[in-house]
């Protein structure tokens, strides 16, 4: 979760608890007050009847969109450095595609860098599958070489390109499956002088792993080089129909070490490139649901240096390993696994090294972990993510309804203080000090709390970040319907579309933030006014229709899952207290009846 994000929320609550102390408290008391007489004077003339009920929660956050990328390199512009590093621009490069059940690769022999990656198991909102290459870039996979001080991408270089040993054709595909549960593509590029290098990829059947290799032949032409790098240099695409919230997700990650580290895109201005040294684990891009990754082997991570790459001018993410040649080796070789998939907490937690913190889950990160986690698990015998929502609402109204009737309660038993309370502030009227300590002793005399109608509302506020960090940021969610129109519960319900952009409410309309507050306005009439006179009357009124409004657009960019949440929370709330103040009823009338007897 962004910094705006949790500011949103955080203001939220503070206006809901603002409101309960200020307003709802106050009015809950007088209309006790008003029920208190009514009661005695209906008691006197032997008729007891009902009263009413005051009302009160909800919150906020932010959402968030999407953004393509741009070409960036690890080092530099290319250095000449003799025939064998040559841009072969006038040889036409061979394409490979290799279908792995779950991913279209598409290869070229112009660098042996990787051109094209579609996802097979997710969509964009037009119906295409997801690309992880933005069109026409190139550098996926870049391979560069150090000399003198210059690197030179090697993406305009023509290499000899073979399947499983046998030449390859332009155009070929290799589609895994029965029968064939794996594929090895090997690129070669050799001088005349024993220089040589060799970049092959090894696909498995159903996987978003790919194995690569890297080696060289040090002689000739690249006996002076002094160290190479291999990056994700073409930058990832937006994704999302809502862009910006996308791009506000774009990232460049790494392990180095015990150490992570994380760029956001934003942060790539006049600085397009951070390094970092030493033993890097992987480095990695992500969008909001989206990554590559590359990942060094176990046994063999030598001291390199982590690339973080990015610009935010050109939307550009992307990230690198650079290794220096130590000790002046003639041959080198080096095995990678890449990654290029979802953000998938499960899939990536299996590799355990921190890939998964990739996956931004915000300031709560293990309670949005576990809600997510709890989602999941229930989605296996719980056909729909709202439906679990809805359970979920169930179950939290549930764990703090105790809570909540005893805050009601405490409420009813200040109320009965209020006599008590004008007493003292009569008397300590002029020492502030004492006045306040007097009153907290009543309070506490009377085992009451002050502020024990806002607990409920603090101790939910957790959640509802963990769920807003789970329905906006996870691949789980993405997607996800509901029922109807809410097609996409990570995204603002959108019930129909008009052409001008209006202010607020842009050019969709978003129907359940509209019922919430279409709720909490009902659930205001509940309570009445106050007084039923002069200014006291005038605010009833403006609160009455002010916060249900300031609370709809709160939540009109919401997620539809959280409002979702929240809209139920809220019927429930309604009904609860409901229940509650007719205990209340029942047991004043009691102690009227009681005390006409005697």
């Amino acid at each position: 979760m962004d910094r705006r994000s949790l500011l949103a929320i955080v203001i939220t609550f503070a206006i809901l608890i603002g409101w309960e102390v200020l307003y709802m408290a106050p009015k809950r008391n007088e209309l006790a007050r008003r029920q208190a007489a009514e009661l005695e004077s209906r008691r006197q003339a032997d008729s007891l009847a009902a009263l009413e009920r005051p009302a009160g929660a909800e919150t906020t956050a932010a959402a968030a969109p999407t953004a393509p990328a741009a070409p960036a390199a690890i080092a530099g512009e290319p250095a000449a450095s003799g025939d064998f590093l040559a841009q072969d621009a006038g040889r036409t490069a061979k394409r490979i595609t290799v279908s792995t059940g779950r991913a279209n690769i598409v290869l070229s022999s112009a660098g042996g860098e990787v051109e094209s990656v579609t996802l097979a198991e997710f969509e964009k909102k037009d119906g295409s599958p997801v690309e992880l290459v933005p069109e026409g870039a190139a550098g996926g996979l870049r391979l560069s070489l150090l000399e003198k001080g210059e690197w030179t991408g090697l993406s305009g270089a023509a290499f000899e390109v073979t399947v499983d040993g046998a030449p390859a054709a332009d155009g070929e595909t290799i589609v895994l499956g029965e029968g064939r549960d794996s594929a090895t593509v090997l690129f070669r590029r050799a001088g005349e002088g024993g220089e040589a290098v060799e970049r092959s990829y090894t696909f498995a059947r159903g996987s978003y792993d790919v194995s690569v290799r890297v080696a060289m032949r040090r002689e000739g032409a690249l006996a002076r080089t002094e160290g190479y790098s291999l990056g994700w240099e073409c930058g990832l695409p937006s994704t999302e129909t809502d862009r910006k919230g996308d791009l506000r997700k774009f990232a460049a990650l790494g392990r180095v070490g015990e150490e992570q580290y994380r760029t956001d895109m934003a942060k790539f201005g006049k600085t397009t490139r951070l390094e970092h040294e030493g033993t890097v684990v992987w480095a990695g891009a992500r969008t909001k649901y989206f990554f590559s990754a590359l990942i060094t082997k176990a046994g063999k991570r030598g001291s390199g240096t982590l690339v973080l790459l990015g610009d935010r001018a050109e939307n550009f993410i992307g990230c690198g390993i650079a290794y220096p040649f130590r000790g002046d080796p003639r041959l080198v070789e080096d095995v990678f696994t890449w990654y290029a998939g979802p953000l998938d907490m499960k899939a990536l937690s299996g590799y355990g090294l921190g890939l998964e913190k990739a996956i931004d889950m915000g300031y709560l990160r293990f309670l949005s972990v576990g809600v997510l986690r709890l989602m999941v698990w229930m989605k296996k015998g719980i056909p729909n993510y709202g439906l679990i929502i809805i359970i979920i609402s169930v179950l939290t109204k549930l764990l703090f309804y105790r809570l909540t009737h005893k805050s009601f309660k405490s409420m009813k038993d200040m109320q009965r203080l209020q006599p008590r309370i004008k007493e003292i502030q009569e008397k300590w009227k002029g020492d502030r000090d004492r006045l306040n300590k007097e009153i907290m002793k009543a309070y506490k005399e009377a085992g009451v709390s002050p502020l024990g109608g806002c607990l409920p509302l603090l101790l939910q506020m957790p959640i509802f970040i963990a769920l807003y960090n789970a329905l906006g940021n996870t691949i789980e969610l993405r997607g996800a319907p509901f029922v109807g129109w809410i097609d996409d519960l990570s995204m603002p319900d959108t019930l129909f579309r008009w052409g001008a952009s209006v202010p607020i409410l842009g050019n969709e309309f978003h129907l359940l933030p509209i019922l919430m507050g279409a709720a909490m306005i009902a659930q205001s009439k509940l309570g009445g006014s106050p007084t039923g006179e002069g200014a006291p009357a005038m605010q009833a009124k403006m609160m009455n229709w002010m916060m249900p409004i300031i609370f709809t657009i709160f939540f009109y960019s919401m997620p539809s899952g959280l409002v979702l949440y929240w809209l139920v929370n809220q019927v429930l709330s309604v009904a609860q207290q409901y229940i509650v103040q007719r205990e209340i009823e029942s047991e004043e009338q009691n102690r009227a009846l009681a005390g006409a007897e005697k």
